[in-house]
């Protein structure tokens, strides 16, 4: 899960904003390294603003205290202010985090949605958080940022971005074991004795605190794991072994089954995405 337990979201704080007058918002950039390991960038905290969680490269992982959401180049999502966050950094990922003072959104965020963010706004928001220039200059790109962040946006990628996890401690273990090795061979069974839970307590816990079966849940993290693979460019066979099956044929059936399309449309839909694609040189 996220290494934290419900006292330590009960108590998170609201950070002070980093929003000063004239300016419209705020981009903080991190880059995840071998000194963080899989450890959590920060303590569960808030801020004042609606923040916009992205990738600009690799994987980033954003917890909240009921949901985690696997971020790719060019994924993001929305946080309402006040909103209990934190986040992890895969090896060398970059992750921004964009902060929105009141009113400067058309409509006010109000729900954890997820955003796509396309190329062209990402360097925008890089540049402004790295260069130095004049005020009025820096409000003005900042008015554009923020228009452009609200234009309709394409189909997304059917992708399994959010997972949502249960909140019960007694299954703790068990879905740290699962997020950590989601190829993991053995049956559910298995997997319930090696935590010394009993298979009807997981089937409770699961159901009751997220509405789907222990099943379910774990095909959700495997099958989020391979689109991360496979549009990273593993190939799809390597990809589906890495998350538990035995054949590229079963792989792809089960791919197609949670998102519509088979591997290779999917990594093609990817390819074409703007939010992921480098400029035509």
């Amino acid at each position: 899960m996220n290494g934290f337990r419900g006292e330590d979201w009960a108590a998170s704080a609201v950070r002070e904003s980093t929003i000063t007058a004239p300016f419209l918002m705020s981009t903080g950039v991190l880059t995840g390294g071998a000194e963080l390991g899989n450890r959590p960038v920060a303590t569960p905290h808030a801020h004042p603003e609606a923040m916009l969680a992205w990738c600009y490269r690799g994987t980033v992982w954003v917890y909240l205290e009921d949901a985690m959401w696997r971020l790719g180049p060019g994924e993001g999502v929305w946080l309402p202010p006040r909103t209990a966050h934190t986040a992890r950094h895969e090896r060398d990922a970059v992750g921004c985090y964009t902060y929105i003072a009141d009113g400067h959104l058309a409509a006010p965020v109000a729900e954890v949605r997820r955003a796509r963010v396309p190329r062209a706004v990402q360097e925008m928001m890089l540049h402004l958080g790295i260069n130095d220039m004049e005020p009025g200059l820096r409000v003005r790109m900042q008015g554009v940022v923020l228009e452009l962040l609200q234009q309709p946006a394409p189909p997304p990628l059917p992708v399994a971005s959010e997972i949502p996890v249960p909140g019960d401690d007694r299954v703790r273990s068990l879905v740290e074991s699962v997020l950590a090795r989601p190829g993991d061979s053995r049956t559910a069974r298995e997997l319930c004795a090696q935590h010394g839970l009993h298979e009807r307590t997981v089937l409770r816990v699961f159901s009751d605190d997220i509405g789907m079966s222990f099943g379910q849940w774990r095909t959700g993290v495997r099958m989020a794991e391979a689109a991360r693979l496979i549009v990273g460019g593993t190939p799809v066979g390597l990809a589906g072994q890495r998350c538990g099956y035995d054949s590229t044929s079963a792989f792809s059936a089960a791919f197609k089954g949670r998102f519509g399309v088979t591997p290779r449309q999917y990594i093609a839909q990817a390819r074409a995405d703007a939010s992921r694609g480098e400029y035509w040189r």
